[in-house]
């Protein structure tokens, strides 16, 4: 039988000693919470990591990419750097071309007037010469010249135009050197009208014979005036012969016709 000691210990020892048996514990407690604590505070410091390795390598990323970026700019700038210079160039040429046909334009400007001025001078001239031609149609014509060249000073028609139509006037003068004609038409001398008919020798002769072939005339082409056959009966009945020739009532055949020196 074993012998059983009882001890006895006083009620303020009991506490010390559940206080000494209880520190143990919370020791325990202290260091596990410690541990998680650093645990997490390392955890944090390699995010923390992590992000600014992240952050400088996006950085670094950044910089490369401007420098490639200001490099392709520079080379651009240099492009168009010599871009302008050679448009630049190319301007002064153009300008110097410019120029050169400003004067050229001027130059033919200046000739172009001083034709103008010398065919108007020219068909001016031809209307004095019309006037003082054979006398038909002459004042017509002098007045058409007049009025080219009228036209031609206002700018109203053209170098080329007023040429052209002086040109045809004046070809229809000359055609009236080689051809004839008869027409019926009235003609005023001595303050009365008459009416008859004309015949036209080219620019040679002109004869007029009225209706009641009373009034035979012939045109005094020098002076312009029309000449009466008077009582010359031989003048009177050659000139009405050549008249009836001429109107073809007579069988063709050699006719005389008064011509003016």
């Amino acid at each position: 039988m074993q012998n059983i000691e009882i001890f006895y210990i006083p009620p303020m020892r009991q506490a010390l000693l559940l206080i000494f048996a209880a520190m143990p514990l919370f020791a325990q407690e202290s260091v596990a919470e410690i541990q998680r604590n650093i645990k997490n505070v390392k955890a944090e410091t390699e995010r923390e990591k992590n992000l600014t390795e992240a952050e400088a390598k996006r950085h670094a990323a950044y910089v490369e990419n401007s420098k490639q970026k200001t490099a392709i700019f520079e080379e651009q700038a240099k492009e168009l750097a010599g871009q302008i210079d050679s448009l630049k160039a190319e301007i002064e040429k153009l300008k110097g071309a410019r120029q050169k046909a400003l004067g050229t334009a001027r130059y033919f400007e200046s000739r172009k007037t001083k034709y103008i001025e010398d065919l108007t001078l020219a068909i001016d001239s031809l209307a004095i010469f019309a006037e003082q031609g054979f006398p038909h149609k002459n004042k017509e014509a002098a007045e058409t010249f007049r009025e080219i060249s009228s036209q031609l000073k206002k700018s109203v028609i053209s170098p080329e135009a007023a040429f052209g139509r002086a040109w045809e006037t004046m070809l229809e003068r000359v055609r009236l050197g080689y051809t004839a004609e008869t027409w019926n038409g009235n003609l005023e001398t001595d303050g009365k009208t008459i009416a008859g008919k004309f015949f036209r020798y080219g620019t040679v002769a002109c004869i007029f014979v009225s209706q009641n072939g009373e009034t035979v005339l012939w045109l005094n082409s020098p002076t312009g005036k029309w000449e009466s056959a008077g009582e010359n009966l031989m003048l009177r009945t050659t000139l009405k012969e050549t008249m009836r020739v001429a109107d073809g009532k007579t069988a063709p055949k050699l006719s005389l016709i008064p011509i003016p020196r």
